[in-house]
């Protein structure tokens, strides 16, 4: 899951059709660009997606998975949180405050190279 940190006129948008219902907060990941769903949609139901700007992403906790500013973050569709591990995950963008081994979220200025 994530969040908006600026509202949505401050993030940049685009409108898409995914295949599965989902929530507003959901994450997907579409032609390696990661997407977050900004309002509730049904399954094959055009919805608002934000792809750049403030965010805030789920990560995991415990030790090693602080994520200090700045450092570039990285989204992990299987685990479905952020990471700052590059390896076979998809970039997000620049961690913007520091995330301690016990945040659950980080935040990240989304801005995605592709």
């Amino acid at each position: 899951m994530a969040r908006l940190i600026d509202g949505v006129s401050n993030v940049k948008t685009l409108k898409h059709t995914h295949d599965a219902a989902v929530e507003a907060g959901d994450v997907i990941v579409e032609a390696g660009i990661v997407l977050v769903a900004v309002n509730d949609a049904d399954a094959d139901e055009e919805n608002v997606w934000a792809f750049a700007g403030r965010m805030a992403f789920d990560k995991a906790t415990g030790v090693g998975t602080d994520i200090s500013a700045p450092t570039l973050v990285y989204y992990d569709s299987g685990a479905e949180v952020a990471t700052d591990e590059d390896s076979g995950n998809y970039s997000l963008g620049l961690c913007i405050e520091d995330a301690e081994t016990t945040d659950d979220e980080v935040i990240v200025e989304v801005n995605q190279a592709w």
